[in-house]
């Protein structure tokens, strides 16, 4: 079962109300306590009313039974208040912590899972030097047998630590220890002694003590500012300080770990991740146990061995169910073997290597047991905005036609995910259950509740705004998602603000707002001086917006990587024009030339059918009314729903163009309430009911996909191959299509909205979109007269 994600309460088990007649006098002269002490302007509890009653207070968790062979380490205090100092109070925990975790005949309670315990304490004390009273508190609801708490004081240019161990039953101090920090860098080695002291044993043999992987303060001060900002998930920050934290000490394991882990959340430089996952295992020998074990999961997961990632995290989960740095990376690792080639069942059903279902319960124990790890949030919000997971080796034709291609729709079956990955061709049957059951709109407004607990756990994160825009963005509530991408500002980390701004030019254009789609395109322009992540992310946007020119960097260099024929190429530059509907004259001659030379593209091995087809698949698919002097011969190899309208026309049968259309029509609806990518169907089905001068249905069509589709278009949306951003530019295609049949059955206020919208996006296009925008102005000035 699928978890309640974010309960509003956390509930002891409550004991049952004595029922007798004494009980209920007892409950009654409470309640008139109560009753009078709030009329004199105070609780019973000494605060302001309202006062809470006993009925709605919330009964405390019952504290597990005491451990004496586990130990609780908690924040030593700073007794003189010198601010230069403050950082121990909280390294305290985290250094002494891992000494103390070098010896394996006893537990030692982890520091993330000491830093939850003292949030829940209140305010005031929480920010204070803890008391004894504190301390033992603390160790009760840990469990924790024994207690170490402890001070330390300014002498010199060092620091004197003093640390007091405590019997959490009786109360009683069981030793002290002190240790003498010389000076600033020799305060992290004091713990290694101070540690031996606080145990009064022997080490074990060859183990290595007060090695905390740096001997550098500066060098664990940076540690520390990467850590906090990686879990705020401010992943520019949190790359600086690990990045200064290396440069003082270039052997520094952990600042490796947790530098590896943000590149890893960035997803953009996977060779640094597996890098610095590496030299985290290699320098990281001297480390506890734990931390060897997820400096080896992180390695293991770097270089795509999620099953020996799970292993060896599952083994320090079951462990230490609090372990939170572990859970963490085990919920990270069940997600992305989600991704990863499925294990077949027989030759129509396989299982994923991953568990989404556990991931989400992992990823809510986190959070359960530290609030402030908000990298938890990201991945929740990724497998409940999923509709479809198609995991694709193909590289001689597009996934969808690829019979080895495994395919599942997310399906939401009460609080469970059911994803059971099948061939392509028994996909329908998991459309159907999925529209049925409305999963794809469920588990949407799911991710939306996840997404704004994170915005309210994190008001100044971007990321949190940009998480829930994202989802919005998926629900088709693009107004509100703008608005939430407004609260992405300058200081939030670059990955991020390049992302809002992609994401606004997208609406913009989706939502026919020229001035505005410019405007942040303008504005990523600035923010990416990386000119091939600009002929990426900004080459097709700016085709969206008449700009057809501006594609053609981002097409050579796909095609100079990958060792394109020049047939190829010509071909492929001629396609965002088609598929904003304005085909270029010479369109079919390219088409018939890619043909030819396909039998001999090295990616087409042996002139294969097949990739010869899908090779051709933007023509065949959407450019149905372009003109044609030329049809492919091997047409009458049809293969897959997108080339059974070009094989009727081809054929000039007008029954299979109309069951194509009654095919596409009730797939357009069943993918898009299924999985969100209806893989423009409608684009499709318009095109065919407009080759079947059937206007009235190519209108609804247009309509379904420039009301619903178009909105909640998926950045994930399949079926073209080539830069990122393809599917962008039906959305003024479909626009334009939608002025010209609504000027032609008499719709004018229609009419002239959707052709305003266009003429709004193309208000500066290229020579070769000027034909067609004199064509729109014409139009709406036909629109304008009585």
């Amino acid at each position: 079962m699928l978890p309640k994600l974010w309960p509003h309460s956390y509930l002891g088990s409550m004991t049952r109300a004595r029922r007798d007649f004494r009980g209920r006098v007892v409950l009654s002269m409470v309640a008139l306590v109560m009753t009078s002490a709030a009329a004199r302007g105070q609780c019973p509890d000494g605060t302001p009313p309202p006062c809470r009653s006993a009925a709605t207070t919330p009964l405390r968790r019952a504290n597990p039974p005491l451990n004496v062979r586990a130990w609780i380490v908690v924040p030593f205090a700073n007794v003189m208040k010198v601010p230069e100092l403050d950082w121990l109070r909280d390294a305290s925990v985290n250094l002494l912590t891992l000494d103390l975790s070098r010896w394996t005949d006893i537990a030692v309670v982890d520091d993330k899972r000491v830093g939850d315990l003292v949030r829940e304490l209140p305010p005031a004390r929480a920010a204070a030097a803890l008391t004894l009273s504190d301390g033992l508190a603390l160790a009760r609801r840990a469990g924790a047998g024994t207690l170490v708490m402890g001070d330390f004081y300014k002498t010199g240019s060092g620091a004197r630590i003093a640390a007091n161990v405590f019997d959490v039953k009786t109360g009683n101090r069981l030793r002290a220890a002190t240790q003498q920090a010389p000076n600033a860098d020799s305060l992290l080695t004091a713990f290694g002694p101070l540690a031996r002291g606080v145990l009064a044993l022997p080490p074990p043999a060859g183990t290595r003590l007060g090695a905390t992987g740096t001997t550098s303060v500066d060098a664990y001060r940076e540690f520390l500012l990467g850590s906090t900002a990686l879990n705020r998930f401010e992943l520019t920050d949190a790359v600086r300080h690990l990045r200064t934290s290396l440069a003082l000490d270039s052997t520094f394991a952990l600042a490796h770990y947790k530098l590896s882990l943000a590149f890893h959340l960035d997803r953009g430089d996977a060779q640094a991740e597996l890098d610095h996952a590496a030299s985290a295992v290699r320098l990281g020998v001297a480390l506890p146990p734990r931390e060897r074990a997820l400096l080896a999961a992180r390695l293991a997961s770097s270089s795509g061995d999620d099953p020996h990632a799970c292993a060896t995290l599952g083994a320090l989960v079951a462990r230490d169910s609090s372990d939170v740095e572990a859970l963490y990376a085990l919920g990270d690792c069940e997600y992305h073997g989600g991704w990863s080639a499925p294990l077949a069942i027989d030759s129509t059903r396989a299982r994923f290597r991953g568990n989404w279902n556990r991931a989400v319960a992992l990823f809510r124990r986190v959070l359960q047991l530290d609030p402030s790890y908000h990298p938890a949030f990201a991945h929740v919000l990724d497998i409940l905005s999923s509709g479809l997971v198609s995991i694709c080796r193909s590289i001689t034709m597009a996934c969808g036609n690829d019979p080895t291609t495994w395919v599942a729709v997310v399906i939401r079956d009460s609080d469970s995910l059911l994803i059971q990955p099948v061939r392509i061709e028994k996909l329908r049957e998991q459309i159907t259950r999925a529209e049925q059951s409305r999963s794809r709109y469920y588990n949407l407004r799911a991710a939306q509740a996840v997404a704004r607990d994170w915005v309210d756990a994190g008001p100044t994160e971007a990321r949190a705004h940009l998480g829930l825009a994202e989802v919005q963005m998926l629900l088709g509530v693009i107004d509100s998602a703008d608005a939430e991408l407004r609260n992405i500002d300058s200081r939030a980390d670059i990955s991020t603000r390049r992302a809002a701004l992609v994401d606004r030019i997208d609406i913009n254009v989706r939502m026919g707002r020229g001035a505005a789609a410019r405007a942040a395109l303008d504005s990523l322009r600035r923010e990416t001086p990386d000119e091939s992540v600009v002929q990426r992310l900004l080459g097709v946007r700016a085709a969206a917006l008449g700009h057809i020119r501006s594609v053609v960097p981002a097409i050579e260099a796909v095609a100079a990587y990958q060792n394109w024929s020049r047939e190829r190429l010509r071909y492929t530059l001629l396609v965002p024009g088609l598929l904003l509907g304005v085909p270029a004259p010479t369109l079919n001659e390219e088409e018939r030339r890619y043909w030819v030379a396909a039998a001999g593209d090295s990616v087409c091995a042996a002139g294969l059918t097949r990739c010869r087809v899908t090779a051709l698949l933007p023509t065949l698919a959407y450019a149905l009314q372009a003109p044609r002097t030329w049809w492919p011969p091997f047409i009458t190899y049809p293969i897959g729903f997108r080339f059974q309208p070009a094989y009727g026309m081809a054929l000039h049968r007008a029954d299979s163009l109309r069951a194509s259309l009654q095919y596409l029509d009730s797939m357009s609806r069943a993918r898009f309430a299924a999985a969100g990518d209806e893989q423009m169907t409608s684009v499709m089905g318009a095109d065919v009911a407009l080759v079947l001068h059937d206007s009235a249905t190519a209108l609804r069509l247009v309509r379904q996909f420039t009301d619903s589709v178009m909105p909640a278009l998926s950045r994930s949306t399949a079926g073209i191959g080539a830069p990122d951003g393809w599917w962008m530019l039906f959305a003024p295609r479909m626009m334009l299509q939608r002025g010209d049949l609504a000027a032609a059955m008499g719709y004018r206020d229609e009419a002239r909205t959707w052709y305003t919208r266009v003429l709004d996006l193309w208000s500066d296009a290229d020579p070769e979109l000027q034909p067609t925008v004199n064509r729109i102005r014409a139009a709406l000035a036909s629109l304008g007269r009585s």
